[in-house]
């Protein structure tokens, strides 16, 4: 159907593939820096509809740094129950509101070396707090980009780390924002993990996958 994409269009048939125009309006007004962060912990190893469940419930009981900071680690677990390696998180998360509150002010910070220097704080979840919170241009490479850029033969990475290098050289800066939310939505609907709807896929006849 496609023989021909730039980045941009990509993207733009992508979205709309999905039925949706870019980002949700809550990301596109920008959100709370704190619930970027919880959230975006909460999903790592966890499935993408348990998250969202344990986030609401987390953020409820903890609506800022310094609830999550005073709760009890093993009441905090249990709200993250049964996120992936919620003692771990438990522990993460009151550690993280502590050092926040400590050393930064009660702020989130917004460069990406005092987010990775946060426990639990990795590369992808740097990326997604900077682009999603603070709207700084950043490429968040999680499963679902790194499997589908991979798949289509946008890159050819063997790590999420060497996905994020090569995708910010062939996206324009100015597109590295809506990429994550785009290609997540993409692979939970379209271009599932292991087995991908190929058939009435737009990008059939450009996708090397779906050929």
């Amino acid at each position: 159907m496609i023989t021909v994409l730039t980045p941009r269009k990509l993207l733009d048939t992508m979205s709309q593939a999905v039925g949706e125009a870019g980002l949700p309006s809550p990301l596109v007004a920008g959100a709370d820096p704190f619930f970027v962060l919880v959230g975006t912990i909460i999903s790592l190893r966890t499935r993408d509809a348990v998250t969202e469940v344990v986030t609401r419930r987390v953020l409820e009981a903890t609506p800022s740094l310094r609830e999550m900071a005073s709760i009890p680690v093993e009441e905090l677990a249990e709200l993250l129950h049964p996120a992936g390696f919620f003692n771990r998180k438990a522990v993460q998360l009151k550690k993280i509101a502590e050092i926040v509150l400590r050393d930064h002010g009660g702020i989130v910070p917004s460069d990406r070396q005092t987010l990775v220097s946060l426990p639990g704080v990795g590369g992808k979840t740097a990326a997604y707090v900077l682009s999603m919170a603070f709207r700084i241009p950043a490429v968040c490479v999680d499963v679902h980009v790194h499997r589908i850029s991979n798949r289509m033969g946008i890159v050819k990475t063997k790590t999420p780390e060497e996905s994020e290098k090569a995708l910010m050289k062939f996206f324009p800066r100015e597109l590295w924002i809506p990429l994550n939310h785009i290609f997540v939505r993409f692979g939970q609907r379209i271009c599932l993990p292991r087995i991908p709807e190929c058939s009435g896929c737009v990008f059939k006849g450009w996708c090397r996958h779906a050929d």
